[in-house]
């Protein structure tokens, strides 16, 4: 037989307390607080673990810049050939010999599904007699480079300049000899060659992003500088409801002639501070006759009319260390133009905004005669390496190589 079960004593609310120091704290209350501490202790953990994760995040990210970075060409010491443009990679995986002499640089800005990476470089070969029908493509800026433009077009006939088209990833090439206009998709096939009266055998190329007003339905715009007559002009692309766009071209600028041949190079920027004013919508020209670096305000709606242009722009830097230049670039780090010239095989870098030389570098060692035997240099491309430093692209038709300075 079971013992009978107790019936156990509960207190009442008033003896529910608990005396501490002579005060009487409520259990409920006791529970509360300890969790409330142990809510406070957990913080402050996860507080000073987070602030010691900063903290360490700080120093190692102040660690990555404890060097100094080298922004200029002063610092740059180490000259290095990326890779040949003579001897090349073609559609079908072979290596082929042709027609070369290296002039343009263009770098991908972004990633493509289908044949190109951001940072890319494509270079173009105008050929020893003006000739070349080759663009090549150095992956990931390091060679054997690759044969671009696969499908082959006799429309391709000495191109000299080439930039992308940051909208769609397609490339624009100005063909000298064949005095027109070429846009290529991202994996190398031919969309469209561009062909006006106003092209008088193209050289220079460059775009405006597309950044700029758009005037009377165009998108974007892009820049040629004429070879024969020393005119510069801008396609204006308009877009249509179907197939491709319509291309309006406009001349605006008229440089003096060089000789049969004005090298005319083009870059544009957003704006343009020189001294105490600032440019809007600039486009850069190299007007080589007068050794001589202008710029044109508002060059994406100047003679949107179809106005014949004959300015000559503003002068932003002229005279020596200039000795007729050739291509030019600008630094990514400070602003700075970068000019390479034909007549010493001089890479120069110039502050326009104080109208100031920085810097002087010789990048090729043959001499350049009086009639231009021996001059190397006409495509120049800058970014910065891993380190944060500048590292500058020129081409080089001496060596038939697309060549690198860099730091040590």
């Amino acid at each position: 037989m079971l013992p009978p079960r107790s019936t156990p004593d509960v207190p009442s609310p008033e003896q529910s307390q608990v005396e501490v120091t002579g005060h009487r704290i409520s259990p409920r209350l006791l529970v509360s607080t300890g969790i409330m501490l142990a809510v406070l202790l957990v913080a402050g953990m996860t507080f000073a673990t987070q602030k010691l994760t900063f903290s360490r995040a700080a120093d190692s990210e102040h660690k990555s810049y404890d060097y100094a970075v080298i922004k200029t060409i002063n610092g740059l010491t180490k000259i290095a050939a990326v890779g040949a443009t003579d001897k090349i990679i073609n559609a079908q995986g072979k290596l082929i010999t042709v027609d070369p002499n290296p002039y343009g640089i263009a770098v991908s800005a972004s990633n493509e599904s289908k044949g190109l990476r951001k940072g890319d470089l494509l270079v173009t070969n105008i050929g020893n007699n003006d000739q070349g029908n080759t663009i090549v493509k150095f992956t990931e800026q390091k060679g054997t480079g690759h044969l671009f433009n696969i499908t082959p077009s006799p429309a391709t006939s000495g191109p000299a300049d080439l930039t992308f088209n940051n909208e769609s990833g397609s490339l624009w090439v100005s063909n000298k000899t064949g005095n027109d206009v070429q846009v290529f998709r991202p994996n190398g096939t031919l969309l469209t060659t561009i062909m006006n009266p106003l092209f008088n055998h193209p050289w220079g190329m460059a775009t405006n992003g597309g950044d700029v007003y758009r005037h009377d339905g165009v998108s974007i715009s892009f820049f040629v500088g004429n070879v024969i007559d020393a005119t510069i002009d801008r396609i204006d692309v308009i877009p249509q409801y179907r197939g491709l766009p319509r291309f309006k071209v406009v001349q605006i600028g008229q440089f003096d002639k060089n000789g049969a041949a004005t090298k005319i190079g083009l870059k544009w920027l957003p704006e343009l501070r020189i001294g105490d004013k600032t440019l809007k919508d600039v486009l850069l020209a190299i007007d080589p006759a007068n050794s001589r670096i202008a710029a044109f305000a508002h060059s994406s709606t100047i003679n949107a009319n179809g106005s014949k242009g004959t300015g000559k722009g503003i002068t932003v830097f002229a005279g020596k260390p200039l000795n007729m230049p050739g291509g030019f670039a600008i630094n990514p780090l400070n602003g700075d133009l970068l000019v390479v010239n034909l007549m010493d095989n001089n890479l120069v870098e110039l502050n326009m905004t104080h109208r100031r030389v920085v810097g002087v570098k010789q990048i090729d060692p043959a001499k350049v005669d009086a009639q231009g035997n021996g001059s190397a240099l006409f495509g120049v491309a800058a970014l910065r390496d891993n380190r944060g430093n500048l590292r500058v692209f020129f081409t080089d038709d001496n060596t038939n190589t697309l060549n690198v300075l860099s730091a040590k």
